[in-house]
């Protein structure tokens, strides 16, 4: 499984992620992170921008599954960003959403 480098107020925190597809993370945030919020699930890019933030793993791993076709997101965050382009990015929401996704720092 790869770390991942979560930015936090307090610092970076390495955490555990999954990859269930190449180049999207799955992780769970730290317990003294956003601790009312129950999206504790981040589908994020491998170099560490967060994509969408879940109420399961199962949620978040199906919202990588949903939006892996999209791009290839291996690709590092700012090609991943530009190959998306604009009118990618509502199919990218759209998807996030209908999986269970919200904002990341929901």
């Amino acid at each position: 499984m790869p770390d991942h480098i979560v930015d936090t107020s307090a610092g970076p925190v390495t955490v555990t992620a999954t990859e269930p597809v190449p180049g999207l993370h799955v992780y769970e945030i730290p317990a003294e992170v956003s601790t009312d919020s129950p999206f504790r699930w981040i589908l994020a890019h491998h170099e560490g921008p967060a994509l969408a933030s879940f109420e399961t793993e199962a949620a978040a791993t199906t919202g990588a599954a949903k939006v892996a076709p999209l791009v290839d997101w291996t690709r590092n965050a700012m090609t991943t960003a530009n190959l998306i382009g604009p009118g990618g990015m509502q199919e990218l929401l759209s998807l996030l959403r209908d999986a269970g996704g919200q904002h990341p720092n929901a």
